[in-house]
């Protein structure tokens, strides 16, 4: 199976290329609108769909909404009942997930006009058979493959160098059918992705 499953370092201008739209496309803002109190408005533009989130510091989830507008999106949040803390908002589309920072202090609550981290999703394209994985990694931070059959059989695991594209090409073509399933991890987050070789 791991003859069946070798692959190779893909950085081409087609990879670079692919992997540069996706983060185009993926490319939303906040714009903050104001900071009353302790609440605060913000706009994101650029997007018609988003999940947003709000965690305290321990990662404990606090608040959640999926939102979708056919104009940017604009949100007021009241943090009234927020006792003092830092707070992330989270907000997350089909291609990126980017954190914000909340201060509430007193009686005031501060939202960040700039994210404190952004991490693009992976990029999986699968020609026939031929998978390739494409990673915009801003932080350049070590990217780990794993790939598991049908049965969640790991078939494949590595640990690929930090750089700031990183690309693989998997053949299975020549894997029994199926789904196969990509667990990539890289900057804190995992992200899954099943894919069939039929």
């Amino acid at each position: 199976m791991k003859k069946i499953l070798k692959f190779s370092l893909v950085l081409t201008a087609i990879v670079l290329t692919a992997v540069q739209a996706h983060a185009g496309n993926a490319d939303f803002s906040l714009d903050l609108i104001k900071e009353e109190g302790k609440t605060v408005s913000f706009s994101l533009k650029e997007i018609k769909k988003i999940d947003l989130s709000i965690y305290d510091i321990n990662d404990s989830l606090i608040y959640q909404e999926k939102v979708t507008s056919e104009e940017n999106i604009n949100r007021t949040y009241d943090l009234t009942a927020l006792p003092d803390g830092i707070y992330f908002l989270k907000a997350e589309d089909d291609h990126k997930i980017s954190k914000y920072k909340i201060e509430v202090v007193g009686n005031t609550a501060k939202l960040s006009a700039d994210a404190i981290s952004e991490v693009y999703k992976p990029v999986l394209v699968n020609k026939n058979g031929i998978v390739t994985v494409n990673v915009l990694n801003l932080e350049k931070t070590p990217v780990t493959v794993v790939l598991y059959d049908s049965n969640q059989t790991e078939v494949y695991n590595e640990t690929l160098e930090a750089d700031l594209y990183v690309g693989k090409m998997f053949d299975l073509t020549a894997a029994q059918n199926g789904k196969y399933t990509f667990e990539i991890t890289y900057n804190g987050k995992t992200f899954m992705e099943t894919v069939s070789n039929k």
